[in-house]
């Protein structure tokens, strides 16, 4: 099955639904789901998945109907997430870090009809958290009311913990199998969907202000899928580990790659833990996974790491040249490692490195090429004018998978895209030969002395400088009066190294790097870098760190 669905483009034509509904027949006996070593066949999903559409047509959800969720990485979302695109149902995952305002804000621009919460997410209450987003919100008889979204009719509560959530509806009373599900009917919607539906609002990742909400049909999510299972060399037998959350653009990916398109196991988390994800990785022999630094460093880092066979050999990345080095390390000898870029924007994969190229140099310092379609040019950051080949500038693309807008927010879409019909990123990276390379958002390019520095640049050279020395290093721009900003790095040595002083190594930085980039400061970092619950690095608390400690003397 998966071996034919890459040598078609039937997947541009088609929707997740149908490619799901397929795949669970065809691999109707196989595990789709292992989640606390309680494995479900795909057969068994498939019945799930409809009694839970049903279900969803019976609270009066339809097509178009946005489902906003508050996930855990569990199997009542993977069920959730299927159930809403086969009856063309909107599907709107939220952020379970936010505060009350910022969810606020994204549920009232969304307008959900539904609302489907975890009841609580290691020590966060998220009923709690929905509550204060909507301070106002009643139950009554089932149904919910609340004029600060005048649109949300039910709430559904997935309890993972003991404690009660009477009021809401409970998600196993949606799950009944003995209900009766209209076969002929639910056919009739999975058949009616157009991959050209739109039927996601993915978040963007928000920075200082209100995250956007990016509109998908079935290209984006499909097109990641494939080049994915393209490029990683996907087999049906293999085992994929998902370690990010359901939220996240990475979560939506594992549901799609591997219960829709390619027919794998999928092997769930409740929340990353190093030591835990080591264990199922040793248990069962999982094969693949997506991962950001934190989640590589985090499972290397724990400290019997050998003494746990990790047979990972298919692995994508969301990195800096150093974590192409660690994941290599872990890995079983010869594995397929893929650097890629991605923006929500275009659903998200805009490029990936191919398994076949033998030139370890690009697979390390690049992050792949365009996927088939994409169009990327460089532009200058100020000017907007293309720049030559190599040079650094905003990463701007064309693309057959890109977004059909931001919901309710005209004139921001309007604002991304230029008179060629380019997407401005707002990304800083180069493209060299046909390759990307990534250097970090223009919010991490600072401007000092005068001069445009990419802070992951810096990074990945002090890395390379100091690799006898540094275990680890995480640069930023701290604004400074004189310079506009400076350049500060914080450094984990390796063990039993000492921090030599910023005179000592700002000596040997300039016989390495331009002037402008040398660090200004270089601050002791001792233990974990802090993370968010996506596994990235968290880096406002770095920041406040830097501000605090890059004082001149």
């Amino acid at each position: 099955m998966l071996a034919q669905r890459l040598l078609s483009q039937d997947w541009y034509h088609r929707t997740i639904a149908q490619l799901f509904q397929e795949t669970c027949r065809r691999k109707a006996d196989h595990t789709a789901l292992v989640f606390e070593e309680q494995a479900l066949s795909y057969a068994a999903l498939y019945h799930e998945v409809q009694c839970l559409a049903h279900s969803l047509l019976e609270l009066g959800i339809g097509r178009g109907d946005v489902i906003s969720s508050l996930p855990s990485a569990t199997p009542e979302f993977v069920s959730l997430y299927f159930a809403s695109l086969q009856i063309g149902a909107i599907v709107n995952p939220l952020n379970l870090l936010w505060g009350p305002q910022e969810l606020q804000g994204v549920l009232q621009r969304n307008a959900p009809k539904l609302v489907v919460a975890v009841d609580q997410q290691g020590p966060r209450d998220i009923l709690a958290l929905l509550h204060s987003a909507l301070p106002d919100l009643q139950q009554h008889a089932g149904r919910v009311h609340s004029q600060l979204l005048p649109s949300l009719q039910h709430v559904v509560c997935v309890q993972r913990s003991r404690r009660s959530a009477s009021g809401y509806l409970d998600f196993q009373s949606l799950l009944d199998p003995a209900r009766k599900v209209d076969q002929a009917a639910m056919q009739r919607l999975i058949d009616q969907g157009s991959a050209t539906d739109i039927q996601f609002m993915c978040q963007t990742s928000g920075t200082t202000s209100l995250s956007k909400t990016a509109l998908w049909d079935h290209r984006p999510p499909l097109a990641t899928a494939h080049f994915t299972a393209r490029n990683l060399r996907l087999v049906e037998s293999d085992r994929y580990i998902n370690l990010a959350p359901l939220y996240h653009n990475s979560g939506i990916l594992a549901l799609t790659l591997n219960l829709a398109y390619a027919g794998t196991t999928l092997y769930l988390m409740d929340g990353f833990q190093p030591l835990e994800a080591l264990k199922t990785i040793d248990r069962h022999g999982c094969t693949c996974t997506f991962g950001f630094d934190a989640h590589w460093q985090g499972m290397r880092r724990v400290a019997d790491f050998k003494h746990y066979r990790f047979s990972i050999n298919k692995a994508i990345l969301a990195g800096e040249p150093r974590s192409y080095d660690l994941v290599r390390s872990m890995c079983v000898p010869g594995a397929t490692i893929n650097n890629l870029y991605a923006q929500t924007e275009n659903g998200p994969l805009v490029s990936l490195a191919d398994h076949d190229c033998v030139n370890d140099s690009i697979n390390k310092y690049t992050h792949g090429r365009p996927l088939p379609g994409v169009e990327v040019v460089i532009k200058d950051i100020e000017t907007g004018q293309p720049v030559v080949q190599g040079q650094p500038g905003e990463i701007c693309y064309r693309s057959p998978y890109l977004f059909r807008g931001y919901h309710q927010q005209a004139a921001e879409t309007q604002r991304a895209f230029d008179a060629q019909g380019y997407f401005h990123s707002g990304d800083y990276g180069h493209l060299d030969n046909g390759y990307i390379t990534y250097l970090g958002r223009l919010g991490g390019v600072v401007k000092s002395g005068g001069e445009n520095v990419s802070t992951t640049k810096v990074t990945s050279q002090l890395l390379e400088i100091f690799s006898a020395h540094f275990d680890d290093v995480k640069t930023l721009g701290v604004e400074d009066a004189y310079w506009g900003a400076k350049v500060v790095s914080l450094v984990r040595p390796l063990p039993g190294q000492a921090l030599p002083s910023t005179t000592e190594l700002r000596e040997v930085c300039k016989q390495h790097m331009a002037s402008y980039e040398v660090p200004r400061h270089f601050l002791l970092w001792e233990g974990d870098w802090p993370v968010t619950a996506e596994g990235k690095i968290d880096f406002k608390r770095l920041q406040r760190h830097a501000q605090e400690h890059a004082v001149d003397g």
